[in-house]
């Protein structure tokens, strides 16, 4: 299986930085849904910081095939008015356990700004620019679990109906 390629991004000064042991996770896709996540890199620790609503500015949600042959899938792109999500504290360990379910997407340092309007420094996936990419519908089973963890972290609801409507026209023109 292949290793997620890890990236910094640009933009990321003047943001909260975590201790070494803990670092922001900015999840938009699946990993919403917290069950699916501690599935994949066990319990979240209770005394750091709680989940919490955030946003990354200047992207967009969309659902892209991987190869010719795969599903299509969460990520998201440039230019965009900004893709709403939810940052979890993780160990690197964590993220390690995590590079493992998400091949095909390099981890990459980003800011975002959560509802109290504070800066965070936060490692998001975002997929490997392939020649092979091409945005497409996602599963149903998939597309629940992503609105599952939505209104599990109460997302806006115009937001989720921008998830669904993105997921079904599978062109992913939309910039919201």
């Amino acid at each position: 299986m292949r290793l997620v390629r890890r990236q910094l991004a640009h933009g990321s000064r003047g943001a909260s930085i975590a201790p070494a042991a803990s670092i922001w996770y900015f999840a938009y896709g699946s990993n919403l849904w917290t069950e699916q996540l501690v599935a994949r890199i066990g319990p979240l620790d209770d005394a750091a910081d709680k989940p919490r609503i955030a946003r990354l500015a200047n992207y967009r949600l969309v659902f892209q095939h991987l190869d010719v042959t795969s599903a299509a899938y969460a990520d998201i792109v440039t230019p965009g008015d900004g893709v709403i999500g939810v940052v979890y504290r993780c160990t690197s360990e964590q993220l390690d356990r995590l590079d493992i379910h998400e091949g095909g997407y390099d981890r990459q340092a980003v800011t975002v700004i959560d509802e109290q309007g504070e800066s965070l420094s936060a490692m998001v996936y975002i997929m490997t620019p392939t020649p092979s990419l091409r945005f497409g519908k996602p599963t149903n089973a998939y597309l629940r679990k992503i609105l599952r963890g939505a209104r599990e972290h109460h997302l806006p609801e115009a937001y989720m109906r921008q998830i669904e409507a993105i997921a079904q026209s599978g062109e992913n023109k939309s910039e919201g």
